[in-house]
């Protein structure tokens, strides 16, 4: 009887150490689960992070490579073109050239021949003028600026004169410049006169100021006027 008691305790001893020893178990059993899933949650994040950073890495060579070989083949390209523009616009000019070889030439003695009419024409105005303004042109006088030509219209003629400034413009303008038009105002409101000046006045009347200059000098060098 004591026997069977024993053998009871005993298997409800062993069954309280099973059921200890299995909670523990289930515990660590737990505990590994829950750190190899962390572990597994940190790899894979690593893993993604490594994937992601070789993405972009790959993205940004394959970028690198890509523009290398478009800036490589962009000047070609762009030398090509360039060549190409340059030949053909060399061709299409001599073409043009060739066409208008004549027109040119007769552009260029038109341009030549009224360059030097107008030379001529500034020249020999007052031969163009005389019968226009029916002035001798031993009367016209020449001279450049600000006015051209002043011709005093009868003068040869014993006749009474008149005076007549002329402003020649050999170009297809006729304005005038600042200073020709103060000149032909100045006339238009008759601020114009005529002096007669004697040579010997001016002379004798520098002399005047030279020697009243040198006496002047002469009384301030004198030794009764320096101060002691």
């Amino acid at each position: 009887m004591k026997g069977y008691i024993l053998l009871f305790k005993l298997r409800d001893v062993s069954g309280e150490v099973f059921a200890g020893f299995s909670f523990i178990l289930v515990i660590v059993l737990i505990v590994v689960i829950v750190y190899y899933s962390r572990r597994i949650s940190q790899l894979n994040r690593k893993v993604t992070e490594v994937q992601l950073g070789a993405q972009q890495q790959a993205q940004q060579l394959a970028q690198q490579n890509f523009n290398a070989w478009v800036e490589q083949h962009s000047q070609q390209l762009r030398q090509q073109l360039e060549q190409s523009i340059r030949e053909q616009y060399k061709a299409e000019l001599e073409t043009w050239r060739q066409q208008n070889e004549q027109a040119i030439r007769r552009d260029a003695i038109k341009k030549s021949v009224n360059t030097l009419l107008g030379r001529i024409g500034e020249e020999f105005a007052p031969l163009f003028l005389a019968g226009k303004y029916q002035v001798n042109p031993k009367d016209f006088r020449h001279l450049g600026s600000p006015v051209d030509y002043i011709a005093f219209k009868g003068l040869s003629d014993d006749v009474d004169p008149e005076v007549i400034f002329f402003e020649v413009k050999s170009g297809k303008s006729t304005a005038l410049q600042e200073r020709e038009k103060k000149v032909r105002d100045a006339i238009r409101n008759l601020r114009v006169k005529y002096e007669v000046v004697s040579l010997n006045d001016l002379i004798g009347e520098v002399q005047n100021m030279i020697n009243k200059e040198v006496n002047e000098l002469d009384q301030t060098n004198a030794p009764g006027t320096l101060e002691p």
